[in-house]
């Protein structure tokens, strides 16, 4: 036996739990060392009385068989050439058969030949070197076909002429705790693979903002390995400007501590390209009720969020002109005159209309038509203020809402502006002929209660009509 042996020292109480049947797995536990330690000073303890009480192929005295068959692990003893000498009672439940059958047999009686090898490789190289081991030995009944796994000690027994006569080895059935284990492992790679094939950003953050896990779709996102992603933050891979946004919503759900879903931009550090994700974040509560962790699922909406928006500057903006459309234009309106009567803010609108556009069309072509309706689009962007809404409610007629501007102060001049602008445009063809443009314009604000946006456009018309009555090219107000 090792020096260490020797030295290893376990409290009376705890072989005396063991001797009356207690669990060797839960007298390790109180004992707050590990099963296979108890294990190995137990089978020392044993083997060393055998070898003192015992001769070899005769069974212990007749109490300490009776103390060993109420211990709830399997205990054996097997001569040099690897045959039972002794078993307790649960290795005899094990094999079915009363101990005396199961003196002199080796385990090739007992267990399948896919199996066996794997316990006579264990004996061997106890008996061969004089070693103690400990192993798993995964096993197949012979008789009954059922698998089972045990953790086991082997160590040597010595005569007294210190040479190896056998081997001593308790065995604690681990089947239970391997299939968990496997359950386990394969629930992981169950769910590691469902995380890799969902085909959005899976990945967890601490509330420092570093990364604690990743899937491959993260992975790929910043060209990393998903291990070389944990520890660093988004600042590591993206812009300033995109960090601090991300960082801002991550932020939100570690303190209000609910789930977050919500549209996040994206760019790469050194890239021009800007990325849409829709993201969903969760925080993960510890045991005293506080986020120790976010779980984010960011699914890539970039080409659905270009397709959107291509489908939206279809559904509000005219194609000719890029000025919104009548019904996109209405719409906009209706929203401005009830922010208008609600706070009694001013504002203009003007109706305008190409001067002789009919015969424009009909003397140059319509592609020359077009043009015309594209340089005058172009100078009403070009004279408005971002604030400002624009549309083509017509073939050749233009609406604008001068926002926050009432007629008398600026609204007037603006619209006169406007029209010296358009006056001052001509446009030369290929063959070098000029097609001049001029426009009439119809100026009024609405008057509460009284006007809504029908009437008000009406009033807004009657004025263009009486600018072209007039003799067009020109402005007219109330």
């Amino acid at each position: 036996m090792s020096n260490e042996s020797q030295k290893t020292s376990i409290p009376t109480w705890a072989l005396l739990e063991l001797l009356e049947g207690n669990d060797i797995l839960v007298i390790a536990n109180k004992l707050g060392i590990a099963p296979d330690v108890f294990q190995s000073y137990v089978v020392k303890r044993f083997s060393k009385i055998c070898a003192q009480i015992a001769p070899p192929s005769l069974l212990p005295v007749e109490d300490l068989a009776h103390a060993l068959d109420n211990i709830e692990t399997y205990v054996f003893l097997k001569d040099i050439n690897g045959c039972y000498t002794y078993a307790n009672r649960l290795v005899c439940e094990l094999f079915a058969q009363p101990l005396e059958t199961i003196i002199g047999h080796n385990d090739s009686d007992f267990f399948s030949e896919d199996t066996v090898d794997n316990i006579y490789t264990n004996d061997k190289l106890v008996l061969s070197t004089g070693k103690t081991i400990q192993a798993e030995e995964a096993l197949t009944d012979k008789i009954t076909g059922e698998h089972r796994t045990f953790l086991a000690i082997k160590m040597p027994l010595y005569d007294n002429q210190g040479k190896v006569r056998g081997l001593c080895g308790i065995s604690t059935d681990i089947t239970e705790r391997k299939q968990i284990e496997n359950s386990l492992r394969s629930s992981q790679e169950l769910l590691t693979t469902v995380l890799d094939n969902m085909g959005a950003c899976v990945y967890m953050k601490s509330p420092n903002g570093r990364y604690l896990y990743a899937n491959s779709a993260m992975a790929e996102l910043v060209n990393q390995n998903p291990i070389q992603i944990i520890g660093h933050t988004d600042i590591n891979y993206f812009t300033a400007e995109a960090s601090q946004a991300l960082q801002k919503n991550d932020k939100q759900v570690f303190d209000s501590q609910q789930k977050l879903a919500t549209l996040e931009m994206i760019q790469h550090l050194n890239e021009d390209e800007l990325r849409y994700y829709w993201s969903v974040k969760v925080p993960l509560l510890g045991t005293n009720n506080k986020p120790y962790a976010l779980l984010g699922i960011s699914t890539d909406i970039t080409e659905r969020k270009r397709l959107e928006d291509q489908l939206l500057h279809l559904a509000t903006i005219d194609e000719l002109t890029g000025l919104h459309n009548r019904r996109h234009f209405l719409y906009l309106s209706e929203q401005n005159l009830n922010r208008s009567r609600r706070y009694n803010e001013p504002f203009t609108l003007l109706m305008c209309d190409i001067d002789f556009f009919k015969h424009i069309n009909d003397t140059f072509g319509h592609a020359t038509g077009d043009l015309a309706l594209q340089w005058v689009a172009q100078t009403i962007k070009s004279s408005l203020r971002d604030s400002d809404i624009a549309g083509r409610i017509g073939g050749e007629e233009f609406a604008i809402i001068l926002v926050q501007t009432p007629i008398d102060k600026s609204g007037y001049d603006v619209a006169e502006r406007l029209r010296q602008a358009i006056e001052s445009t001509v446009i030369v063809l290929d063959d070098g002929q000029e097609v001049p443009l001029t426009i009439s314009i119809g100026a009024v604000e609405p008057v509460y209660p009284h006007d809504t946006l029908p009437t008000l456009m009406q009033r807004a018309d009657q004025l263009l009509y009486q600018a072209k009555r007039n003799g067009r090219n020109q402005v007219c107000r109330p």
